[in-house]
């Protein structure tokens, strides 16, 4: 993928992408550029796994949710 993540951004990537939606590993271990539909179905998919693990009891963001902001921000300015 050619976006360049911090180590910590890039293992959560891959948890979240093996956990999720298996059939877009390919996307995220090459180096070439990503084609829209597939940036747009990682966001999809971290967007997903934020609702479900990224809020705190006040459906405020905890520390993981900040981190997948943070990947679905920078894929969005790809």
């Amino acid at each position: 993928m050619s976006l360049k993540l911090p180590p910590y951004l890039a293992a959560l990537l891959r948890e979240v992408v093996g956990h999720r939606r298996p059939d877009l590993i390919p996307s995220i271990e090459g180096s070439r550029k990503l084609e829209t539909a597939e940036r747009e179905a990682l966001r999809e998919t971290l967007a997903d796994e934020l609702s479900s693990s990224g809020l705190d009891k006040d459906d405020e963001p905890s520390q993981r949710g900040r981190q997948l902001e943070e990947l679905i921000d920078r894929l969005g300015r790809l």
